[in-house]
């Protein structure tokens, strides 16, 4: 009767512990829609960034090459340093891979503006004192990464038509 009992014990244990492995598999990714953390994570290891559209599901606070799911470690506002934060986010090779209707396009961090703008194509690269994003992940594949980001679509480069200071006679 006690072998018994603990035979059950052991598959209630086993049980639970196969349903807890099998909730956390099945958690968002880094870069999906949430309304709140709890549809990141049940377990609060990610949380839902609502200051974003739809939400983003992401990690605050990653260090380099610790975050999940292939996802990219940037660092935000890191001029000056005092203002800087890191969060995980969705890696991308095209705006395909991205949530589509909800702003997202695919930018190498380094394009991304202090106004929250993609430097144009055709631009040429932004100084270091003017970007607002950069990856800080070591491991090369992730280090040239683009990521998903809401970022206003910037104008090209040249587009902008200069005034001309005319003199009047």
């Amino acid at each position: 009767m006690l072998a018994q009992l603990k035979m059950r014990r052991l598959f209630i244990v086993l049980g639970l512990s196969f349903a807890w492995l099998g909730l956390a598999a099945c958690q968002p990714n880094i870069g999906d829609s949430c309304g709140g953390s709890r549809d990141c994570s049940a377990t609060g290891e990610r949380q839902c960034d609502l200051s974003q559209p739809g939400g983003y599901c992401t990690v605050r606070g990653c260090d380099p090459d610790t975050c999940p799911d292939n996802a990219i470690c940037v660092e935000w506002r890191f001029n000056p340093t005092r203002t800087a934060e890191t969060w995980c986010m969705r890696g991308c090779s095209n705006d395909g891979n991205c949530r589509t209707g909800a702003g997202y396009l695919c930018v190498q961090p380094s394009e991304i503006t202090l106004d929250g703008e993609r430097n144009g194509d055709l631009c040429p690269p932004l100084p270091v004192d003017e970007q607002l994003a950069r990856v800080i992940d070591l491991e090369s594949e992730r280090s040239l990464s683009s990521i998903c980001a809401a970022v206003d679509e910037g104008a090209p480069c040249g587009s902008v038509s200069e005034e001309s200071d005319s003199l009047e006679p």
